[in-house]
Formats: C-alpha cells, sequence, structure tokens
C-alpha cells in the first residue's frame, strides 16, 4: 500500500493485529515484485499472498484549508487507487464537541455528487427510538478556544426540543456541558431537525477577573421569615426563594456575530407489547407445595419497554373447597 499526501497530514498505520509489512523503498525481501526503474519514494506496505491486514487512517492538519490524500495498492508497475482521503481542517473559536457525524446524509450526498467529495461534518445528534411522553436526554459540549475573548450563546430551539442551558457565556479557553431534551407527546420522526445557534462576542462592564461564569440554569437559594407563625413555634416559619442569576452586564462586539448549526434525529413511537397468554392457570397444587407457569412478554414496537408488575387491588385469592380423604 501506498499513501500519497502532498502536504503530510495523513499517516497510515497498522494496528496492533497488522502483520508488519512497512517498507521505505529499494529491495523488498521475498517474492515480491521490484521496480528497477521506479523505486517507490515514499513508505508502502507489502500484503504477500493469503495474509489481511487492518490500518488506521490518522488525520493532523497543519492549516485551516480542506486537504486530500490517497492510498493506492502497488502491484508490479501497476499503480491502482483503492481509497480517496478528504479532511479539513479547522481552526474555529467557538467549536461542538461530543457529536457524530450522519452517514445517512454523508452517503446521499456521495450519490448525487459523485465527483465531488466533502469532508464529513460532525455536527448531528441521533436521540434514536424514544416513549412518546418520555424525556430523553443527550448531551454535548461547546468550547471557547480564544485565549482573550468571552463568548456568549443562545440557542433558537423549540419544542419538542429544549436546550439547557439555553443562554449562557464562555469565558477564554473554557467549556461547557450542553443537555438536549426531547419530549413528545404524539409519535413523530424527527429527520435533521436544524437548530441554530447564535454566538457573539462580548466585553463586560466591570473587570473580566471579577466576572463569574453565567448560563440561564443558574439561580441563588435563600430562606427568608414568613408572616406566619406556628402557635407551639418559637420562631415564624421560613419558606425557600430560588431566583435566576442576572445575566452580567455587557457590551456586544461589532461584527462578531456567527451562527453555529446542530441537527438533531429521532423517531418518537408508543410502546407496545404482547402476552402469549392472558390467563395463566395452575394445576391443583397440595397446601405447601409450589408449582409454576411460565409466559412470555414480547415488545412488537420500535421503542424499548419499561414495565414493572403489580397485584391488582381489587384481586383476591378464591377459596375452593378440597378433600382431606386420603387416597387408597
Amino acid at each position: 500500500l501506498r499513501l500519497e499526501d502532498q502536504h503530510g497530514v495523513f499517516l497510515l498505520k497498522g494496528r496492533a493485529s497488522t502483520f508488519k509489512t512497512s517498507h521505505t523503498g529499494g529491495t523488498v525481501e521475498g517474492d515480491s515484485v521490484r521496480n528497477e526503474t521506479k523505486p517507490p519514494k515514499q513508505p508502502f506496505f507489502l500484503l504477500r499472498h493469503g495474509q489481511s491486514a487492518q490500518f488506521n487512517v490518522i488525520f493532523k492538519p497543519t492549516l485551516a484549508q480542506r486537504l486530500e490524500g490517497k492510498i493506492s495498492l502497488l502491484v508490479g508497475d501497476i499503480c491502482l487507487t483503492l481509497t480517496e482521503l478528504v479532511g479539513e481542517g479547522h481552526k474555529d473559536e467557538f467549536t461542538l464537541d461530543g457529536l457524530k457525524e450522519d452517514t445517512q446524509e454523508r452517503n446521499a450526498k456521495s450519490s448525487l455528487r459523485k465527483d465531488i467529495i466533502d469532508a464529513v461534518r460532525v455536527n448531528h445528534m441521533d436521540f434514536g427510538h424514544c416513549p412518546v411522553g418520555k424525556r430523553c436526554r443527550r448531551t454535548f459540549t461547546v468550547t471557547n478556544h480564544t485565549l482573550t475573548q468571552v463568548m456568549r450563546f443562545e440557542w433558537e430551539a423549540d419544542a419538542p426540543f429544549q436546550f439547557s442551558p439555553k443562554v449562557g457565556h464562555l469565558h477564554p479557553g473554557c467549556a461547557k456541558g450542553i443537555t438536549v431534551i426531547l419530549k413528545a407527546d404524539v409519535p413523530a420522526t424527527f429527520r435533521r431537525h436544524l437548530v441554530k445557534c447564535k454566538v457573539t462576542k462580548i466585553n463586560f462592564e466591570l473587570p473580566r477577573r471579577k466576572v463569574l461564569d453565567w448560563d440561564d440554569q443558574m439561580c441563588i437559594v435563600t430562606w427568608k421569615d414568613t408572616t406566619w407563625k406556628n402557635p407551639a413555634a418559637r420562631w415564624p416559619k421560613r419558606e425557600k426563594v430560588v431566583e435566576p442569576v442576572l445575566e452580567p452586564a455587557h457590551t456586544v462586539v461589532e461584527e462578531s456575530s456567527q451562527e453555529v448549526e446542530v441537527y438533531l434525529s429521532a423517531v418518537v413511537a408508543y410502546t407496545q407489547f404482547k402476552l402469549s397468554t392472558t390467563m395463566v392457570e395452575f394445576k391443583d397444587t397440595l397446601p405447601f407445595q409450589t408449582k409454576t407457569a411460565t409466559f412470555r412478554l414480547f415488545n412488537t414496537g420500535k421503542v424499548a419497554l419499561e414495565y414493572s408488575w403489580e397485584e391488582a387491588a381489587d384481586s383476591e385469592a378464591v377459596k375452593k373447597p378440597y378433600s382431606t380423604d386420603l387416597t387408597r
């Protein structure tokens, strides 16, 4: 195998279980074919008859640009291209971490534009199958990669998706976890539901070292005395008061606004099940003996089935007379 990479950003590395077949060019031992006129200048891999190997392809860009490479198979004087490599280096100041790529969308684009290969965008969150009326949660992280600038983010999400926190600040070099909650009361299918996040750079009115981190989920809990007093108590009753923390005063840096996109997919459906029988009937059992009956519960729906057993409140044992005569 030969790796063609003009910028030196791709690395082809054999996995731990791979037989060592790496060469740097020149003479190859054994039954390999040597090309006298065009010796390979780059490292290549030799795979002998009957052998199989696995490789990791590593992408480590040094520039913020689209980069391409190829993995070719060298057989004598013939060089066959096996795989095309595409990567895109980025130097974003605000990034989303912990999301996955949408393989279905990538395959659809590839089938329509066979002459163009796009770098994979990792901005997709798949909830999978969720039951109707139940909260499903997924998490990811947002990061501020700047050294001196504070950023403010705000998610433009609508029902049934909820982002928490929805609005917040990110200090330089800091990250914050974002929880996405999905709760739908009716069956629905979401395929690449677009949610945008507005990101701006801000300056605080106070020195930054005096301003703490903030988001809309932060609150202050205090206990206050009430006017009501129990005659038997020595002190008045106290009640818990929860107040949201106000957003620190700030100004938005001009022409610093940008939008970040996240795509959400989910299938919301009712739970469905089937029992192999609706009546479990035990044979006559003598006192202090035990008999066991078996039935099966099938999940016939698309979502996970959570269940528990409890005895009906109006159920009671039916007493039947039995004979005390000994058998002969």
